[in-house]
């Protein structure tokens, strides 16, 4: 207890990395992870789709917490958005596993609230680059915020600013900008295009993590989280696009539901 209080009170860093606990006879899988982050009021947001109680929370302009849960989405004129607390992270002491938020498929489950931890192959999707085989064995913690129309079966869309808004854009407003890259993909899709496909591993490894560096930089440079949720996915992810993975449910971290 002394060397506890000791260390907090000189500012020594405790590993926060929380113990991850299967949920028994939970859903389990394969599939992929890909990535977008559309401003939009999450599906978990209303109260219909979460039940009560379970809502995840959602921000105005500002990113102040709206609580009424029947307020409109930014996505149909409204005045609710994502909140920007809830772009992935990474915790000390958990040198492997990140923290993130997902859309989930729209399949009739109610997994609003529910978490799952991704392990990635080393593999991706479409093509299977040095930036995959860099993620082998890292794992991402997501919780389900959102519900994806157009999300598959063992596919879980991570919340990544800067990832693509996908079907609907409410973010030119909250980012200033228009310059958030390709539609599906986004800035990462653009600098796999201008690095090309072609090449020794090592330099598309290389090239691909720096030209998405310096987007989110350049596009987040007034948002602060944003650009730091951009980041994980050019440091964390390695810039892999839409890397393979299995996955089990777990239990939420505090760290994920603090943020919910």
């Amino acid at each position: 207890m002394k060397v506890l209080l000791l260390c907090i009170l000189i500012g020594f860093s405790i590993n926060a990395c929380p113990t991850i606990t299967e949920v028994s006879g939970g859903l389990s899988g394969s599939g992929f992870a890909s990535r977008y982050w559309d401003c939009c009021k999450p599906s978990c947001s209303w109260t219909e789709n979460a039940g009560s109680g379970n809502e995840a929370r959602e921000c105005d302009i500002n990113q102040r917490i709206i609580t009424d849960k029947s307020s409109k989405n930014i996505c149909e004129g409204g005045p609710s958005y994502s909140c920007l607390s809830q772009y992935p992270f990474t915790l000390n002491g958990c040198s492997n596993i990140g923290f993130a938020f997902a859309a989930v498929p729209a399949d009739g489950a109610n997994v609003c609230g529910r978490c799952f931890e991704l392990t990635f192959t080393g593999e991706g999707k479409y093509e299977t680059k040095l930036n995959h085989q860099k993620l082998k064995g890292k794992k991402l913690i997501v919780m389900a915020s959102n519900i994806g129309s157009d999300v598959a079966g063992g596919q879980f869309d991570v919340m990544i600013p800067g990832g693509g808004v996908g079907i609907y854009n409410g973010c030119e407003k909250l980012f200033g900008t228009s310059s958030l890259g390709e539609q599906y993909g986004g800035l990462l899709s653009d600098c796999e295009n201008s690095v090309g496909y072609n090449g020794s591993d090592e330099d598309i490894y290389k090239k691909r993590k720096e030209c998405l560096a310096k987007k989110c930089y350049s596009t987040f440079s007034k948002k602060s989280s944003a650009k730091m949720g951009c980041l994980f996915l050019a440091n964390f992810m390695e810039a892999a696009g839409n890397p393979l993975h299995t996955y089990k449910e777990v239990a939420c971290p505090a760290a994920l539901k603090n943020r919910y």
